[in-house]
């Protein structure tokens, strides 16, 4: 069993800024006026990066759906990174859930997660995200319900450039408010 335990923390666009953008209506981006008055329009909430050698990289939007954790506290056990895509993933259960888990951690000088920049967020069923080119995080944890996620990132078919897996030492993940 692992002695290391880190408790999630609701999701904020400050604490999250390091590893890469929260979606969401927020105030400090620019908003303006849309759909004839009847809307607002948040610019620029996420930074969309394709860095793939020799423009290999094409856009993909898909949509994952992923079936809630069974094991809450959680362990973390491996952690990937796309190192020349952003990725991001929006939630669309119509509310049927409160939120889902997010576990990240920078890169490292031997090119392998820093363990102890790892972080793990609770974000809300109106709470995106986007991971910055080669942030380390945990495959997609959702809780409670059944979620779809639409993800938006740039592979080139090429597993090398596209996904890195590592396994790592294992961690658990407190979630406070949550039950699997």
């Amino acid at each position: 069993m692992s002695n290391k335990t880190l408790t999630a923390v609701p999701l904020t666009a400050e604490a999250y800024a390091p590893y890469g953008d929260v979606i969401q209506a927020r105030t400090d981006v620019e908003i303006t006026g849309a759909n004839q008055g009847t809307a607002e329009k948040f610019h620029h909430t996420a930074r969309v990066e394709n860095n793939h050698p020799n423009s290999s990289g094409k856009t993909n939007f898909c949509v994952y759906h992923c079936r809630p954790t069974k094991e809450l506290p959680f362990k973390v056990k491996l952690l990937e990174r796309h190192p020349y895509s952003s990725q991001a993933f929006i939630p669309m259960n119509a509310g049927k859930t409160r939120g889902y888990l997010v576990v990240v951690a920078l890169n490292g000088k031997d090119d392998k997660p820093d363990m102890s920049t790892m972080k793990a967020f609770i974000a809300s069923n109106v709470q995106g995200i986007n991971y910055a080119p080669g942030i380390w995080h945990h495959p997609m944890i959702a809780m409670e319900e059944e979620t779809d996620f639409a993800c938006l990132v740039h592979e080139s078919g090429n597993q090398c450039d596209d996904c890195h897996e590592v396994n790592v030492e294992e961690w658990i993940i407190e979630v406070p408010g949550y039950r699997a």
